[in-house]
């Protein structure tokens, strides 16, 4: 029901009541509504910022109420209209490493105090893009992830090193792009390699490391292929991996660690190997790295370090998937093998396993958090899925998630991430076996290229896959895809002509907004085949950038178009 009073100066005061009230209370005498006083039960989170937003929770609240920390007037009170919380920022004026009362107060003066309610302190920066050694060039995405930032930026700044002692605040493009744990910003102009920081009314935060890399050259428009050292066996289906370790004296050492594989006897095989890559962006000689227990070949690695991911120590590699024996069904079995400081493996143990058994799918890292995409299940069956699991700082695994499935299943493709991007180009819709080189038949092979941008706060795709309007000139399947350069550089694989290397390499730029320009094909003529001596079919590839800030790609081994039980020891790079 609704009550109206009227009080002596004639002022009309209005109050909601429900028959399930347990009182009712009537205005005084006077401009203001008395009643009982606040009380507060609780004060959540009890360490912050300035501009931290607390929730205050207890009974009569009234609206108009205002809150204070210490002595310190809150911003932005809003009093539910239930009159059992309150909404307030931290304001300006509070000290880190020192507590305060928090008060409410309402219209009528009566208060209640929660005492030592609440802690400020300095923000805390825990990884940035999920690492504890990131990088990125002038103009790419940072996200920070930590505590304490505050729920508004206010004054607040997130501090990149100017290499002269100072330094140069980056812009926060949006009010939505500063939270209390996450910060989304970009590497600004004037940044050069040093430390990364936030600030906020409080203080600053620990550092983290940031390395500002070039925008690399790189030209696939003229190939140029060199021969590099070697690896110690012929093989197809194995996999190499990029990876950057700090040794003991804090100098970053680039290695490519190979896995597995088959042999010219198509048997699966157990080796480990390493080479380190030098200033030239060659390799150095091979080293033997500790075995696997079980031979695997046609499944994806992929390497957890403090660089891409949240792990501690050198970090882990993941061998996920592929196939125990020749001609044998798919697994699911992940391996997870420790790196140690020094670039050697230490001994490979079991780290759960993939959603389904798959072999010839696509893998990789971003933020600490592995993705895989499509690939081939039991009886060689094509899949269109996409899963994702994060990796915490012990360097286990967590559950698998499935995300958005492809629009199409296609076996036989890389997956590549850039910018916060899936990009998956290619593909077999068919049920083929690992060692068929059919590449004059090509009616299930796919052209198209998907991609799917990533929602950057939570990881997900943001809005499904897009089927990219640049597709390749060439159906292709078996080949390698890598990000360098700036473009979606394929190369090798098996399509109309492979026996020629008519196709060998095509390139598409990435544009900013993650779409791609149209696919043109490398017009140098020093092909893998002049090289090499073969067109290859289900080689590996990886990308790098040398000490002198030059990227390069690498093709490790792989099997001949014409005789699929021809397999490549050689390592060309360019």
């Amino acid at each position: 029901m609704q009550i109206t009073l009227q009080n002596l100066t004639g002022r009309a005061a209005t109050r909601l009541f429900t028959a399930l009230s347990a009182s009712v209370v009537f205005a005084a005498c006077g401009d203001s509504l008395d009643g009982p006083a606040p009380i507060i039960s609780n004060v959540e989170p009890a360490t912050g910022t300035v501009g931290t937003e607390v929730h205050i929770t207890g009974s009569d609240f009234r609206v108009g109420a205002s809150v204070s920390i210490g002595s310190f007037a809150a911003t932005g009170v809003d009093v539910g209209t239930s009159g059992t919380e309150i909404f307030a920022s931290v304001p300006a004026g509070v000290t880190a490493g020192t507590s305060y009362d928090v008060t409410v107060e309402n219209t009528d003066g009566s208060s209640d105090v929660f005492a030592a309610a609440f802690t400020a302190i300095a923000p805390v920066l825990q990884f940035v893009n999920g690492a504890t050694k990131p990088s990125g060039n002038s103009g790419s995405t940072v996200i920070l992830e930590g505590d304490a930032f505050g729920d508004v930026q206010g004054a607040g700044q997130v501090l990149f090193s100017n290499g002269t002692g100072g330094t140069v605040a980056a812009t926060i493009a949006g009010v939505d792009d500063w939270t209390n744990t996450f910060i989304l910003t970009t590497v600004p102009a004037g940044a050069v390699s040093g430390p990364v920081l936030v600030e906020t009314g409080t203080g600053q935060s620990g550092s983290l490391p940031f390395t500002v890399t070039q925008n690399a050259t790189f030209s696939p428009s003229t190939i140029s292929w060199t021969e590099t050292q070697g690896m110690s066996a012929a093989i197809s289906g194995h996999s190499a991996t990029y990876v950057p370790i700090d040794d003991a004296g804090g100098n970053t050492v680039e290695r490519v660690y190979v896995f597995g594989g088959a042999g010219n006897n198509l048997t699966p095989r157990v080796d480990v190997e390493y080479s380190e890559i030098q200033a030239d962006g060659s390799l150095g000689s091979f080293t033997a790295g500790t075995a696997l227990t079980t031979g695997v070949a046609y499944h994806s690695t992929v390497a957890a370090t403090p660089f891409n991911s949240k792990v501690r120590g050198s970090g882990y590699l993941y061998v996920m998937g592929g196939i125990n024996a020749d001609g044998g069904q798919p697994v699911s079995a992940i391996t997870r093998v420790p790196l140690n400081q020094d670039g050697s493996t230490g001994t490979a143990t079991s780290a759960g396993s993939l959603p389904a058994p798959l072999h010839s799918f696509g893998a990789a890292i971003f933020r600490s958090t592995i993705y895989v995409a499509g690939g081939a299940t039991t009886d060689n069956a094509a899949v269109a899925t996409v899963y994702r699991a994060a990796i915490d700082t012990l360097g286990n695994i967590g559950a698998w998630e499935e995300l958005d499935a492809m629009p199409q299943a296609r076996s036989y493709v890389p997956l590549v991430i850039f910018g916060g991007t899936l990009y998956v180009a290619g593909g077999e819709t068919a049920a083929i076996a690992v060692d068929d080189a059919t590449f004059n038949s090509n009616a299930t092979k796919l052209s198209s290229v998907v991609h799917a941008r990533l929602n950057l706060r939570n990881g997900l795709i943001a809005a499904g896959w897009t089927t990219s309007g640049s597709s390749l000139q060439k159906a292709r399947s078996k080949h390698m895809v890598l990000a360098a350069g700036g473009s979606l550089f394929i190369s090798s694989g098996l399509y109309a002509a492979a026996g020629t290397g008519s196709s060998e390499n095509v390139y598409g730029q990435i544009n900013a907004d993650g779409t791609l320009a149209s696919f043109n094909g490398a017009t140098g003529s020093n092909t893998l085949l002049s090289v090499g001596g073969t067109n290859l079919f289900n080689g590996r590839a990886v990308s790098y950038i040398d000490a002198s800030g030059v990227a390069h790609v690498m093709v490790l081994g792989g099997a001949d178009v014409t005789n699929a039980t021809n397999k490549s020891s050689k390592v060309i790079f360019y």
